[in-house]
């Protein structure tokens, strides 16, 4: 039986800045920093996977997708992901999580 994740960062994906370079997320970066919000659940930080795929922006350059979960637990209980959402903004997918295959 697999164990109930929770979401701690939705899909995410790269973009392309003003000046026409790429722009990946850098989610080691964004899991330290939001492990330094959260420092209840540092010491299970192995119960996080990270998750990622490949998605084709509309100019037609490849990008990964990606996300992050935990393992559900009391000390997760009730977290919404769009409480640390400066750590991500500039990179959140404008799609919705649910429509993402």
């Amino acid at each position: 039986m697999t164990p109930k994740r929770i979401t701690i960062i939705p899909h995410i994906h790269g973009k392309i800045t003003r000046d026409g370079k790429m722009s990946e997320p850098d989610i080691h970066w964004i899991i330290e920093k939001w492990l330094d919000r959260h420092p209840q659940i540092k010491k299970r930080s192995k119960d996080i996977r990270v998750v990622r795929g490949v998605m084709t922006l509309p100019q037609g350059v490849k990008t990964d997708l990606i996300s992050a979960t935990i393992i559900a637990a009391d000390d997760i209980e009730g977290y919404d992901p769009t409480q640390d959402e400066d750590l991500y903004a500039y990179f959140l997918s404008e799609q919705r999580s649910d429509d993402i295959p």
